[in-house]
């Protein structure tokens, strides 16, 4: 089962307004470039579409460009990098990103004790975070709110931690960080877990965003019942 009509209707207006496209264009085959100041250009692709949000400076020279010259296989890392690095002042390429989004048809909750964490959890909360490296911590970290944060505790010590950001009053970008060594038990997805079902309490829909580079987290979100909805790449705009 895939997403409802629904979800993809609400994920397809919300992409198009952000990249700055009509919303049809996530419907129809071939590429559609939008004008979008998201920090660089974004290409997302999405079945037979593919989207391209790119910054004021660079739109003129995006438009110049055919449709047939947006690469159209989000598969070929190589092409999309090059494509996206003949911009000027484009910098590096970041990418293939999965964008994975479960509504409650396709949402498949696991069993665990992961909880909210309360005020009390705080200086576990503080040993869990100094536990994990920097570089990790800004991938996957989430702040430490009391009723919120979503937590996970192992023999009294907390080994996964997962929470949620709200773009727009639409989505809860979900965040999820496990401690190295508890790593490969499931902990992870057990947090994300009750941390999803949080997200469709307050109205939300939960997206899962991580790289492709990492199949043990997209295979987390997709055990879940998260859908993949676009492949995305990120050219970085040198301000």
């Amino acid at each position: 089962m895939g997403l409802s009509s629904r979800t993809l209707w609400t994920l397809r207006r919300y992409w198009a307004d952000r990249l700055g496209v009509p919303p049809e264009a996530f419907e129809k085959s071939g590429g559609t470039v939008g004008n979008a100041e998201e920090g660089g250009i974004q290409l997302f692709s999405h079945g037979d579409s593919q989207i391209v949000g790119v910054p004021g400076p660079l739109l003129d020279a995006a438009e110049d460009r055919s449709e047939t010259e947006i690469p159209l296989d989000a598969e070929d890392e190589d092409a999309v990098h090059g494509w996206l690095t003949r911009f000027d002042g484009i910098e590096q390429a970041i990418g293939p990103t999965f964008y994975g989004y479960a509504d409650r048809e396709t949402f498949t909750p696991v069993e665990s004790d992961a909880r909210a964490l309360t005020a009390a959890d705080a200086a576990a909360y503080r040993s869990f975070q100094r536990s994990i490296p920097d570089n990790e911590w800004e991938q996957g970290g989430t702040q430490f709110t009391p009723g919120e944060t979503v937590g996970l505790f192992v023999d009294e010590e907390l080994v996964a931690v997962a929470g949620f950001d709200v773009w727009e009053g639409v989505l809860a970008h979900l965040a999820v960080v496990t401690r190295p060594d508890n790593r490969g038990h499931g902990y992870g997805r057990s947090v994300v877990s009750q941390a999803t079902e949080k997200a469709f309490a307050d109205g939300l829909l939960p997206q899962y965003q991580t790289s492709d580079a990492w199949p043990w987290s997209v295979a987390l979100a997709q055990d879940l019942g998260f859908h993949r909805f676009a492949t995305a790449y990120l050219g970085v705009y040198r301000r």
